[in-house]
């Protein structure tokens, strides 16, 4: 008998080594998790089942005229993990087999017929039983099967006294391998899966956990923030040290490197720039042929944009290093990470630059326009008055100076309404008593505001409210009344409210769409940039008489949304 379980398990061996091959394929997942599988992998793992039964009767042990053998694993297997078809096509691969080989033998009929019903059953049990439970399944099966075919046996096979002797000597070794071989790869089959898995998440984890700290670095771009992105990945990878290269040179590393070091570098990324983006490139026994390097291996993974490298991450040993499969995943996942903060950060330039342009175009409305009428003023008023004209220089001037500097900043809002104030004095001498303004502001109040937020309203007031380009609102008189106030949320609330003749409802409408035109873009732009910044923006009323349209600054916010490096575009800072 221990010849017998001897013989079964070498038998069983070769399945167990099959079983483990399967593991790092795609359809093992698929069984694992009975997940949808194409036709062609269902017939690629009845052929794969079917051909194990096949070698298991070939492998089988002779025992007077019987073959003792593995077969029913396989099948048993291939219902398990494969399911009904699977089962039942490997089942009819090997039963029909195992009878046609000797037709006239005196257990081919009863074993061919159990091989085929064992690939249905445990076809059925797969629909019953979930993944974690199916050695459960296995045991049963193994049991079942096992014994039907003692029983077939036992009832096929002539003559009687000479079947009770095979059914003896063959009955415990069968049911012992057959059952426990069944089991035992059913449970390493999902010990393997649940393994990869946890590897899989604890890589994810990494990558998440570097992803989150090296965020706000990317966002800030300088010399010392790569550096600390080497850092936090040095540490996370258990790496000596971590270096981020373009085509040429290293940019940063987590630590100083020597000039010796630098050109050392250099020759490295020539030797790796033959690998391709989603690759990893291991070198050992570095310090043989750069023996200044003080590192002995190093992991390359390509840097790419677009499907083509632009760098590479280089992580560095100071030992030998061979790379286990999780680790090569970990660094293509970092390699990828980088490239995708990178176009982000490429991403973020570019709507940086579409902001100042939006800005900028408001100073260009701005300026021809309102620099023309205030030059003409000024013409005036330099022959007639003097002392005025110096005054109106003076006031222009810190109005194109406040344009100029602070257009991409918050600033404190008083100087915001000093520079509101420079604006309303120009316009004053233009139209003289016609416009008049009045100032609420709380004077205790310390807050910041985005640059060219109130002064722009109080122009769209002066020049939609009296309509000053229509010769038939000539003498219109306007009056503007500027609030500043602390409300009862713990923000400051802005007014500009006047008596003109008032917006239309179409226009209100179009900004709260974005689809003002080129004519609005002052409106639209102090409007859109509140948005980003706060949340909300302007709310716009249409009185009985005039307009008002205010917004609120919520001065938390405001200091989270510099300090978290938000939506960077907007600032020079």
């Amino acid at each position: 008998m221990l010849i017998l379980i001897n013989e079964l398990s070498s038998s069983f061996g070769f399945i167990l080594i099959i079983i483990v091959l399967l593991s790092n394929q795609k359809i093992f997942k698929q069984m694992i998790l009975k997940e949808d599988m194409s036709l062609g992998g269902k017939i690629f793992l009845s052929l794969l089942f079917g051909g194990l039964g096949i070698l298991a009767t070939y492998s089988g042990v002779d025992i007077m005229g019987a073959i003792a053998n593995t077969r029913e694993i396989s099948v048993i297997l291939g219902g398990l993990l494969g399911g009904p078809f699977v089962g039942t096509a490997s089942g009819l691969i090997a039963g029909i087999h195992r009878y046609l080989i000797d037709p006239m033998g005196v257990t081919s009929l009863p074993c061919g017929l159990t091989t085929v019903i064992g690939g249905i059953f445990s076809g059925y049990l797969y629909t019953k039983t979930e993944f974690r439970e199916r050695w459960k399944s296995g045991i049963m099966a193994g049991l079942v099967i096992v014994s039907l075919n003692m029983l077939l046996v036992l009832i096929m096979t002539k003559p009687v006294d000479l079947a009770i002797q095979i059914v003896k000597t063959i009955l415990i070794p069968m049911e012992l391998i057959n059952t426990v071989g069944i089991v035992a790869i059913l449970l390493l089959t999902e010990n393997i899966f649940r393994d990869k898995e946890a590897s899989a998440a604890k890589q994810a984890e990494i990558a998440l956990n570097i992803a989150d700290e090296t965020l706000p670095y990317f966002l800030n771009p300088n010399k010392e923030s790569y550096r600390e992105i080497c850092r936090i990945i040095s540490q996370y990878s258990e790496a000596d040290d971590v270096l981020i290269t373009n085509r040429n040179r290293a940019v940063s590393s987590s630590r100083e490197l020597t000039d010796e070091e630098d050109e050392i570098v250099r020759e490295i990324i020539k030797d790796v720039e033959i690998v391709h983006c989603s690759h990893v490139l291991q070198i050992n026994d570095l310090n043989k042929k750069y023996k200044e390097f003080k590192y002995k291996s190093l992991a390359a993974s390509p840097i790419c944009e677009n499907n083509k490298t632009i760098g590479f991450l280089l992580i560095c040993f100071n030992r030998n290093e061979k790379l286990a499969y999780k680790e090569e995943v970990l660094f293509q996942r970092l390699s990828r990470l980088i490239s995708t903060q990178f176009e982000l950060v490429k991403i973020q330039q570019l709507k940086k630059e579409a902001t100042r342009s939006e800005i900028k175009a408001l100073q260009n409305q701005i300026n021809p326009h309102f620099l023309f009428n205030a030059l003409n003023t000024l013409t005036s008023f330099v022959r007639q008055r003097p002392e005025k004209a110096r005054e109106l220089i003076v006031n222009l001037s810190d109005f194109l100076r406040y344009n100029i500097e602070n257009s991409m900043k918050l600033i404190d809002i008083s100087e915001e309404i000093e520079h509101v104030k420079s604006y309303v004095n120009i316009e004053q001498a233009r139209f003289g008593d016609r416009i008049s303004v009045i100032y609420d502001v709380d004077e205790s109040l310390s807050c910041n505001v985005p640059a060219l937020s109130i002064q722009p309203l109080v122009e769209n007031s002066i020049k939609h409210g009296m309509k000053v380009n229509t010769k038939a609102e000539i003498n219109r008189k306007i009056a503007i009344k500027i609030t500043v106030q602390k409300n009862d949320f713990d923000s400051v609330e802005v007014v500009v409210e006047d008596d003109g003749i008032g917006i239309s409802q179409e226009i209100i409408n179009q900004l709260y769409q974005d689809r003002l035109g080129e004519k609005s873009i002052g409106l639209s732009n102090v409007h859109n940039r509140l948005k980003l910044i706060y949340g909300e923006g302007l709310t716009i009323t249409r009185m009985e008489r005039g307009t008002r349209i205010s917004f609120v600054l919520t001065e938390n916010e405001n200091e989270e949304y510099i300090l978290a490096g938000a939506r960077y575009e907007l600032f020079n800072n």
